[in-house]
Formats: structure tokens, sequence, C-alpha cells
């Protein structure tokens, strides 16, 4: 409830509400100050008050500390998401929260696309929502969501798309003979690349997934092998999928030295940064290593796998991201046209319709 004193020539006006701080202002006239009280009030109640004077007093770098914190301990962070937070605290954590308007954000995404791309600069203001939305959901701070929405809204005016460029590149048979047969020429590499390359086509696992299966993990009896901790939108820990070893997967397993509780214990950055060289030493073109994942996931779908039985290899959660591994046009879906699936009229005249094959 709102208290009104006449201070002087001014109106002092207060309120008291249980679970905030007390607020109060002082106005030339009542009517003003009953106003301001009612709007104020009002926001209370619908829980969209923001006390400027506790924003004025958190910097964005104190909030994303205390969501590494409370969250991020509890959770853990993946890679990307750490370095996203640390960039966000160099670029932005010096402001308080109450200068973090959508003005404010919108430069930081002209700034941002000096050097990144739309779906980068999303990614950005994703986790600074998820810090945004722990600050109200845990310690009842009402930041100012609509600032990062502006900013998303901003984006396509600045040229800025949100999607990304899905990429279709699959190695040919030649590539993969001439990458292998450049690898096993080496004989000083330590680093199964053979194997590796095959076996990442054969379970169309990630590399990071290939350098962490373990041998305990195998079931000889099922041919399986269990992923653990494997790449989910939202669990970063604890997502562990068996999956089948398909092909000559088990067996590029059998063939490997037990030296380490890993099957293929490596870094999982090495085979991608000595990837490169042979592709350029072969003069292969445009050809990362995770294009072996789409391989293996493509190929899939050519041995007439269901899209269910697919999802379950490669660990898609969303059945629409496979999509584009089965690489299917307008022209796929022409069938041959069989005397029992023309129209009576036509049988009598077979020689107008000339067979769609």
């Amino acid at each position: 409830m709102a208290t009104f004193q006449k201070r002087g020539d001014k109106w002092f006006a207060q309120i008291r509400r249980k679970g905030h701080k007390s607020i109060s202002k002082s106005f030339p006239t009542k009517t003003l100050a009953t106003e301001w009280a009612r709007k104020i009030e009002s926001q209370i109640d619908a829980n969209d008050f923001k006390d400027g004077r506790t924003l004025s007093k958190i910097t964005l770098a104190n909030l994303i500390d205390d969501y590494t914190r409370d969250v991020g301990g509890a959770k853990g962070f993946g890679k990307n998401k750490k370095s996203v937070l640390a960039m966000l605290k160099v670029s932005l954590g010096n402001l308080t929260l109450s200068q973090i308007t959508g003005e404010r954000l919108t430069q930081h995404v002209k700034d941002r696309s000096a050097t990144a791309g739309g779906v980068t600069i999303a990614i950005d203001l994703t986790y600074l929502g998820a810090v945004f939305g722990a600050a109200r959901q845990l310690w009842g701070i009402e930041v100012n969501m609509d600032a990062i929405a502006r900013a998303r809204e901003s984006m396509p005016y600045l040229g800025l798309s949100t999607r990304s460029n899905e990429r279709t590149r699959r190695p040919t048979d030649d590539e993969i003979k001439r990458l292998c047969a450049y690898y096993a020429k080496k004989k000083r590499q330590k680093v199964p690349m053979v194997d590796i390359i095959l076996f990442a086509i054969e379970t169309a696992m990630r590399i990071s997934e290939i350098a962490r299966i373990r041998w305990c993990d195998i079931n000889h009896v099922d041919r399986t092998i269990i992923i653990r901790d494997r790449k989910h939108p939202t669990e970063k820990e604890g997502n562990d999928t068996e999956v089948p070893l398909l092909g000559l997967a088990y067996d590029i397993i059998l063939a490997q030295p037990k030296t380490d509780e890993r099957i293929f214990p490596i870094n999982d950055s090495t085979p991608s940064s000595i990837f490169p060289r042979a592709c350029q030493a072969l003069d292969i073109a445009d050809l990362h290593f995770h294009d072996f994942r789409h391989e293996g996931v493509s190929r899939l779908f050519e041995q007439k796998y269901g899209i269910e039985e697919v999802a379950l290899v490669s660990g898609h959660r969303d059945w629409k991201m496979l999509a584009r591994y089965t690489q299917i046009g307008a022209k796929n879906l022409h069938r041959a046209i069989t005397p029992e699936r023309l129209p009576v009229k036509l049988l009598a005249q077979p020689q107008a319709l000339p067979l769609n094959t």
C-alpha cells in the first residue's frame, strides 16, 4: 500500500510490499505521486516491476559468475557455452544490468557481425537469455528480457541470417581410398587414421565420441557400444546412448591394441588438425573430417534403414535434422508406371502415355 506525505512544496510517495524493498519518490503534486504509485503497484502485481536500483548495482560479469557457479556447477557447460560466456564477460561484462538495453545489445550484434555470422550471434543471445532467465527464476532479479528479443529482431535488418547453411559435402569412394592409402604409408604416425576414418563412416560418430568410447562399454553379444555423455541440446552430462556397431565397425574395434581404457586413446582435436594436410597433399578440396559422419548417415538411408533407426545410430533427437542426409529431390519420387496403375481408358491406348521411368 502506498503512503503519501507533504514535505515542504513536494509530495513524497512511498510503497511497501512484502518481498520488495521500500520504494519512494517525490513529486511536485499529489496527483503525480498517486499516478506513479498506482503504476508501480500494478507492475509489482503483474511481476513486471524492475527495480533500477538493484539492476544498477549488478554487472553482467557478476551475473555470469553467479550463473556459472550455481547452474554450471550442477550441470556443467560445454566448450562452446563456456567460450561464449567468457566472450560476453569481455565485451559486455562491465555493464550494469540497467545499462543492458535493446539498443546496447543491438550495438553488440553490429560489432560482432564484423567477425561472426548470424548463427553465431544468435547463439550469443541464446546463452545470454539463459543467464537472464536464471537471474529471474533463481535470484528474483527482474532483468530486461525484452532487450534480448529486440536485439534478435534487429538481425534480419542488419542482413544477418540465424539459419546455418546446411553442408551436403560427401567424400567420394575414390577420395576415401586415396586418404586411406596416404595414411597407410605413414608408418611413424601414431594416430590410426585409416581405422578412424573407416570407423567414422561405419558408425556416423563424431570424432569427439570416437575418442571417448571405452572397451568396458562394448556388448560383445549384441555388438553394441555405449557412447557416454553424447551431444544433446540441453543434457551435457549423463546422456549415455547405446548404439549398434554396424558393418565393419565391430571388427575395426577388435583390431585396436588394448593400451588404454579408451579404444582410440587420442585427443579429439588431433585427427581434425592433421586431416587438412592430407587433403592438401592429395588435392582434395572442401572436405572436412566431420563429413565422414554425413557420409555414414547417408549410407544408412541408402541401405534402406528407417529414419527412426538412423536416428538411433546418429543420435539426432529431432528427426527433421536428418532430412538433409536423405538428399531426396522431387525427381526421386517418380515410380515406373505399370499397366495395373493405368486408368482403364489409357489401357486401350497405351501408346498415348509413355511409361514414366
